[in-house]
């Protein structure tokens, strides 16, 4: 009996077939993505395996193949070549993808480590660079933010639109740049961290509230180490907050 011919690297895999749902060709998308960061799936010459090997691999159809296929050229990370196939791009993904697991403790763990690599030090650049200028936009912002706190309001854009503020004042474009691209990330997750506050305890959302009062007061105070002691208290608090709404 003649054995259907599997390419080199497929067999490196230990995969268990996805789980059926709406996002089933994001999930093998995602699992190729690992699959190629680890570097056990593909042939000599970047060559991946065939629709048909993937797809006995990940018990899907071929058609869900070829859409993940689709969402991992979108990125960048794969290549076609006419008529020799799909191969992973040597130069690597042109796209950042931050999409953490926010469901479980490990995915949140690793999300504040993140933000605190980029909000604490740019929070600082802010209290030692920022002009009269953006130090109002800052108090502005701010002043909003309080504004809908008082009035028991949704409060995630002026939230952001306070950090924002802040991030600007940083100078520094590569915090500017990515802070843009965090913000869509991450504004589910201010909005439900917002509403849960608000709907556990008053006093819970005051002190979020006192503790963005403390960032502002620093940076007006050109205090860069107070700033950072404060970005890093404020991001660290937000953790345990939604540590304890997850319980």
């Amino acid at each position: 009996m003649q054995h259907p011919y599997i390419p080199p690297g497929i067999d490196a895999l230990d995969e268990q077939p996805i789980p059926r749902g709406a996002g089933l060709a994001a999930g093998v998308a995602q699992r190729l993505r690992l699959a190629i960061e680890r570097r056990d799936i593909a042939a000599d010459g970047n060559r991946l395996p065939s629709e048909a090997a993937l797809a006995r691999t990940y018990g899907v159809s071929r058609p869900v193949i070829r859409e993940a296929m689709s969402l991992l050229k979108s990125d960048g990370l794969v290549i076609s070549h006419q008529g020799r196939g799909q191969f992973i791009n040597p130069q690597g993904s042109s796209v950042f993808r931050m999409e953490p697991p926010l469901d479980t403790e490990e995915g949140l763990s690793e999300l504040f480590e993140f933000l605190l690599a980029v909000e604490v030090p740019a929070t600082r650049l802010a209290a030692q660079r920022r002009s009269a200028a953006e130090l109002e936009a800052i108090r502005s912002a701010y002043q909003r933010l309080y504004q809908a706190t008082r009035d028991l309001g949704d409060g995630t854009d002026e939230d952001e639109a306070f950090h924002r503020a802040i991030v600007q004042a940083s100078h520094n474009q590569y915090f500017i740049g990515f802070a843009n691209f965090l913000d869509a990330r991450v504004r589910g997750l201010i909005r439900t961290a917002r509403k849960n506050t608000r709907n556990r305890s008053m006093e819970l959302v005051w002190q979020v509230q006192r503790e963005h009062e403390a960032i502002l007061r620093a940076i007006e105070d050109g205090d860069p180490e107070r700033a950072s002691a404060a970005a890093t208290a404020h991001l660290n608090n937000a953790a345990s907050r939604l540590a304890l709404y997850r319980e």
